[in-house]
């Protein structure tokens, strides 16, 4: 659920005040030599080229070291100048299908800044679908390959409507010795707003509160501010709220204060729209904690005890909390096997993400939301059905849909320090595809479209 650099560049434009106006040839000189230094075998090579010419990096140096491993190096595929100081390279993973495009930002003496962003496959790059059978055994090689490398730590399940095809589970819980389990717990980030954006549906599918409710009619104690009279339940629901995020310099100053939603609304409650409410598509954490204080309101229950009691009981989820808690829990882990694994802090879940759950339990739920469980027909559809443009996807009223090799999916994804998980529904086919790793983004994604690209699309 928490944001890195990377996710927030990824959000806004870069700034380039300030960098001083150089040749292509330059531009290029620098990503030749960044390039080289990511894919170099030497261990070393890319941390000490991050010290020496991109000293901004070096706070994030370990997400980049967990980048690299799982990448497995990068594929230059173009480059382009795409601003004063500025270029752009499309890139492919050597282990993995995944496509991306890194954007440095240079001046004549070092690079200022470095991001990565998404980006969709060539026109022209085809992955061939497979029996089923053949599928999960090249799914299974694969993670063996990258597990032996000390390149995946995680959890894999392939299920298809109530059978289970493939249960596996690789790497360690921590940076010793101990061993993932299938029934390992691992964060889940982001991925708990699946159950925020449900608990919410079920609000709405009572007629306790209306998907065109304002904050500011939801909640009487929210500052009086242009936000809240505009904003409604399903801007908040679609990212098109304008309400932005919380990471950054205040919420790091009292981040040891910010327990329930109340805490987020006292420090952020005055803020205004970063842009005209639904205008536009703009991933929201803050939204989502919005949210979560309409269930409290609404319900009379803290936010933790609602999803407890009406998605995690009811949909028969026996390990899933907003806390790592006692026993086998998965401790994110930071950096790369070659360099040196780092244990981080357990993170404390909230309406925006960050709890915790398993391969099991996120079955159960899939099999709870598409069997009737949780929401009845018509909230379901709010729930799947894309409506929102969101770059090479869609959102509902809750979830990301997209197609992977065709197919369509719907689901999320969840990311931060040490943390990456996806599951992804293929209503066509059936298929629930869920990957959870202690690892940071693209551990887990890497997986997920291997396995979604190759299974039969019905």
């Amino acid at each position: 659920m928490t944001l890195s650099r990377r996710s927030l560049l990824a959000a806004t434009p870069l700034l380039l005040a300030g960098i001083p106006h150089i040749g292509h040839a330059a531009s290029s000189d620098w990503l030749t030599r960044w390039l080289d230094a990511f894919n170099a075998t030497e261990a070393s090579a890319y941390p000490d080229f991050v010290r020496t010419h991109i000293p901004t990096l070096v706070p994030y140096l370990d997400d980049d070291l967990a980048l690299r491993e799982a990448t497995g190096g990068f594929t230059l595929l173009r480059r382009e100048e795409t601003g004063p100081g500025e270029i752009t390279a499309w890139l492919r993973d050597r282990n993995w299908d995944r496509f991306s495009k890194a954007v440095l930002s240079v001046s004549d003496q070092r690079i200022e800044d470095l991001s990565f962003l998404g980006a969709p496959p060539p026109d022209d790059f085809k992955i061939e679908r497979l029996e089923e059978g053949a599928a999960l055994a090249l799914l299974r090689a694969k993670l063996r390959e990258e597990a032996a490398a000390g390149r995946f730590s995680g959890a894999v399940m392939v299920a298809k409507g109530l059978n289970v095809l493939f249960r596996e589970a690789y790497g360690a819980v921590d940076a010793g010795m101990a061993r993932v389990k299938p029934e390992t717990r691992f964060c889940i980030g982001s991925m708990g707003k699946m159950f925020t954006a449900v608990a919410v549906l079920q609000l709405a599918q009572q007629g306790r509160l209306r998907l065109t409710d304002t904050v500011e009619a939801l909640l009487p104690d929210y500052p009086d501010t242009a936000l809240a009279r505009q904003v409604t339940v399903r801007h908040l629901l679609t990212h098109t709220g304008g309400t932005g995020d919380f990471f950054g310099p205040d919420y790091e100053a009292h981040a040891d204060e910010m327990r329930i939603p109340a805490d987020f609304i006292r420090l952020f409650g005055t803020r205004d729209a970063a842009f005209p409410p639904g205008s536009r598509w703009g991933y929201s954490n803050f939204g989502f904690i919005l949210l979560g204080a309409i269930i409290e309101q609404v319900s009379g229950m803290d936010w933790a005890s609602y999803q407890q009691r009406h998605i995690f009981q009811a949909a028969g989820m026996v390990a899933s909390s907003p806390h790592a808690g006692e026993g086998d829990t998965a401790v994110p882990l930071t950096g790369a096997s070659q360099t040196g694994l780092k244990p981080l802090p357990f993170y404390t879940g909230l309406p925006a993400g960050g709890g915790y759950s398993t391969l099991d339990d996120l079955h159960r739920f899939g099999k709870a939301l598409t069997g009737g469980v949780l929401l009845d027909k018509a909230h379901l559809n709010l729930a799947t059905r894309g409506v929102v443009p969101a770059g090479s996807a869609q959102w509902s009223l809750g979830l990301r849909v997209a197609r992977r090799n065709g197919a369509s999916w719907y689901g999320h994804g969840g990311s931060a320090p040490g943390v990456n998980g996806e599951f992804a529904c293929y209503p066509a086919s059936g298929y629930q595809v869920t990957v959870l790793a202690n690892r940071g983004h693209p551990h887990a994604a890497n997986v997920a479209d291997f396995i979604g690209s190759r299974l039969p699309s019905a």
